[in-house]
């Protein structure tokens, strides 16, 4: 009987969070590392000259292992990594996966051409959803 012991819910593989949509208004939130991804948009077939491209991103944390905590999120797209969260949205994300149990997101994001290369930046509903449970 004694020690209790407190069972943990398995952790969900991945929450979605917001709905994907063709606006570019509603991906407000920008992200870093665009400039040193360039492999990932020629994996994914992205060049400069096609329209916003709008996809479901698994938002992955990367753990700092000597810190034992979250230190990014980086946004995958068919396995290629297209960007990484800055604060706030770094720190919406993270408590998205602290709340939820989760082991990832799933984020929409739109993909334009600027004439510094791709650009990525992820739906609003970040920010709006945790928010909206506060």
């Amino acid at each position: 009987m004694w020690p209790f012991r407190r069972r943990l819910r398995p952790r969900l593989e991945s929450v979605p969070i917001g709905e994907l949509t063709t606006d570019p208004a509603d991906y407000s939130i920008l992200t870093v590392g665009q400039s040193r991804l360039a492999d990932s948009f020629t994996a994914l077939d992205f060049t400069g000259e096609q329209p916003p491209r709008f996809v479901v991103s698994r938002a992955h944390p990367v753990i700092d292992p000597r810190m034992k905590a979250i230190a990014d999120i980086e946004l995958r797209v068919e396995g290629h990594v297209v960007g990484y969260l800055r604060p706030p949205a770094l720190n919406e994300a993270i408590d998205h996966l602290s709340d939820r149990h989760a082991e990832a997101l799933d984020i929409p994001i739109a993909i334009f051409s600027t004439p510094a290369g791709p650009e990525v930046r992820v739906h609003a509903a970040l920010s709006e959803t945790n928010h909206q449970e506060r």
